[in-house]
């Protein structure tokens, strides 16, 4: 019975190619999800390029573009609302199929917020 029900068993059902007799089509975020998983050995490198890349520049270039233009209050609590997460994750130690989704949406969200600040900074 152990062996019917195994890990291995579910996940090439999962990630195979064939679900009842039809290709199964693995969607974006399956398969992201799935990249993430195989990352797990650059462990320390996206360390890094979260706290180095993302805490230490990436965030401090949205918060000084924000400053410039105007000091939008709302803009500072969605920054904050998404970035922190990042690094609450990263110092939890949560795998990387958790951390990397919430780094790559700060990081989208940072270059919207960027882009609506700098708009807002040469509509003036």
């Amino acid at each position: 019975m152990q062996q019917a029900i195994s890990y291995e068993n579910i996940s090439t059902l999962q990630s195979g190619a064939y679900v009842s007799g039809t290709a199964a089509k693995a969607g974006f975020f399956s398969s992201f999800i799935e990249w993430c998983r195989k990352q797990e050995t650059n462990r320390f490198l996206w360390l890094a390029i979260s706290f180095l890349g993302h805490i230490g520049m990436v965030l401090p270039l949205t918060l000084y573009i924000i400053i410039n233009s105007g000091n939008n209050f709302n803009l500072w609590i969605i920054t904050c609302a998404c970035n922190v997460p990042v690094l609450a994750l990263n110092l939890a130690a949560q795998p990387l199929k958790i951390t990397l989704p919430a780094l790559f949406f700060a990081w989208l969200a940072d270059a919207a917020i960027i882009i609506y600040a700098l708009s807002i900074f040469f509509a003036h």
